[in-house]
């Protein structure tokens, strides 16, 4: 269960793209601020560092995040969609009510980090770190999860339509509330190992492994 964003409860309001240029340029971290209803496109915000911000009713689509870090961070009904979150780190954040199709997050290292009601089809999380990492009431249909080193990862009521599981495993994560369609997996299918699934996914799987039912 990931631990929730530390927060005043009301930070000074800010506008994000001279605050951002400057703070990468000194080397600083925005802190305690919040953003509310801006519209960013196309920027670079490589290397920037945010502590106890909120993103409450943003646009931020094809923005670069990478190598990023992100502390206490939360987004509220923001639109993320194409934004690069390359080999970020974010700790403590929430995403909640949020577009963020087609995101890149590969190589990110995820601790105590919520998606809540989100839509992430075609999201990229290859190769991510993924410590107590919850979804929850979100879309990934065609999302890339390969290569994921999990710990404490929550999977509730999601659509996972052809998500790709390719040699992440899955050990103890509970499947059941979810909509598991054409799921990737390794030819084995190991990164089942130890996954919950209730008995219909557990036919619809076998079926797609060879394995014939007999009713």
């Amino acid at each position: 269960m990931p631990k929730a964003p530390v927060l005043p409860t009301a930070g000074e309001p800010g506008e994000l793209l001279p605050l951002a240029a400057a703070a990468v340029e000194e080397g600083e971290c925005l802190e305690e601020l919040d953003f509310v209803g801006q519209t960013v496109t196309g920027e670079d915000f490589a290397e920037l560092e945010l502590s106890g911000c909120r993103f409450v009713r943003c646009r931020l689509t094809g923005c670069s995040f990478a190598a990023a870090t992100l502390r206490d961070v939360v987004f509220q009904d923001c639109d993320l969609s194409q934004c690069r979150f390359t080999k970020a780190s974010l700790t403590r954040c929430a995403l909640e009510d949020c577009k963020i199709l087609g995101a890149d997050f590969s190589g990110a290292a995820l601790r105590d980090v919520g998606f809540s009601r989100c839509r992430l089809d075609l999201a990229n999380c290859n190769a991510a770190a993924l410590r107590d990492v919850a979804f929850r009431d979100c879309s990934m249909e065609e999302a890339a999860l390969s290569g994921c080193r999990v710990k404490g990862l929550t999977l509730e009521r999601c659509v996972l339509t052809r998500v790709n599981f390719f040699q992440t495993p899955l050990a103890g994560v509970d499947l059941t509330s979810c909509t598991l369609t054409e799921p990737v997996f390794s030819a084995s299918a190991g990164e089942l190992k130890g996954a919950v699934v209730d008995l219909f996914q557990a036919a619809q799987l076998a079926r797609r492994f060879g394995v014939i039912i007999k009713e």
